[in-house]
């Protein structure tokens, strides 16, 4: 009878153990989805210019990556980094004194 109990112990171990480790994997491919979504989002609106009819809206993307949590540290620091250099006044192209 103690073999049994053991051995039912084991086996209930056995499958928390893989109850958590299957939902730990289901978390990191989740969130490993989610990065590589806001990846693109932001590679989008950095390649938009101002010409651009999608201009607008890329610059309301770059306003909402700069408050994603779950996006790290660095990666927001590079989305307001990028609103920033968007948002500043442009300087004179060189060439137009050259002529």
């Amino acid at each position: 009878m103690e073999t049994a109990l053991i051995g039912a112990v084991i086996a209930a171990a056995a499958a928390i153990l893989a109850a958590v480790v299957s939902w730990f994997g289901a978390f990191q491919n989740r969130r490993t989805a989610d990065r590589d979504h806001a990846w693109d989002r932001f590679t989008w609106s950095v390649s938009q210019r101002e010409e651009d009819r999608a201009y607008d809206i890329s610059s309301a993307v770059l306003r909402r990556l700069e408050t994603v949590a779950w996006w790290s540290k660095k990666d927001r620091r590079l989305a307001s980094r990028a609103l920033r250099r968007r948002s500043a006044p442009r300087s004179t192209d060189r060439s137009e004194g050259d002529d």
